[in-house]
């Protein structure tokens, strides 16, 4: 799904970007999936191949909250698109929620919200949704996160069987 929204820039601007949401039921236990997603090498698996994610130094190997990480971005391994950050707002385990605020040369809003729900045992609703502003390319972008984050989830799909 994606619907236009009011956002707000960095600077203060507000601007009418899109939210993009994407949801999916894995079987497998919340838990799983929680420590996977702590661990930055799962996004760079779960992006794979449309968006490449290498670091510009030294990282941690598990995100952190209060953070922040600088990547250079390539769409389908050759389009460079830059630095992208990401600032993680929040990461808590009691509400299963990840919070970052992230942007690039391009897309200079890219807030994403991430949700988990047990919704039985060993079933786990998951949702991506993202809040996104690139200017003139917002349209454009919010499709290809649609399909990103489409890709994302079925890429989940397979580590969860891998497990």
């Amino acid at each position: 799904m994606i619907k236009k929204i009011c956002l707000t820039t960095r600077d203060g601007k507000r601007v009418v970007g899109c939210k993009i949401v994407v949801t999916s039921v894995f079987e497998t236990d919340i838990e799983n999936i929680w420590c996977k997603i702590q661990d930055i090498d799962t996004l760079r698996e779960i992006c794979k191949p449309k968006a490449s994610f290498i670091s510009y130094d030294d990282v941690p190997s598990v995100w952190k909250e209060g953070e922040t990480f600088c990547f250079k971005l390539f769409l389908h391994r050759f389009i460079p698109i830059g630095k992208h950050t990401i600032s993680i707002i929040k990461i808590d385990k009691k509400s299963r929620e990840i919070v970052s605020n992230e942007y690039n040369k391009r897309v200079t809003i890219w807030n994403h919200y991430i949700q988990m729900e047990k919704i039985a045992e060993n079933v786990t609703r998951y949702t991506d949704n993202v809040e996104l502003y690139a200017g003139y390319l917002t349209q454009f972008a919010a499709w290809w996160s649609l399909k990103f984050y489409k890709h994302r989830q079925k890429k989940w799909q397979e580590i969860i069987i891998q497990a």
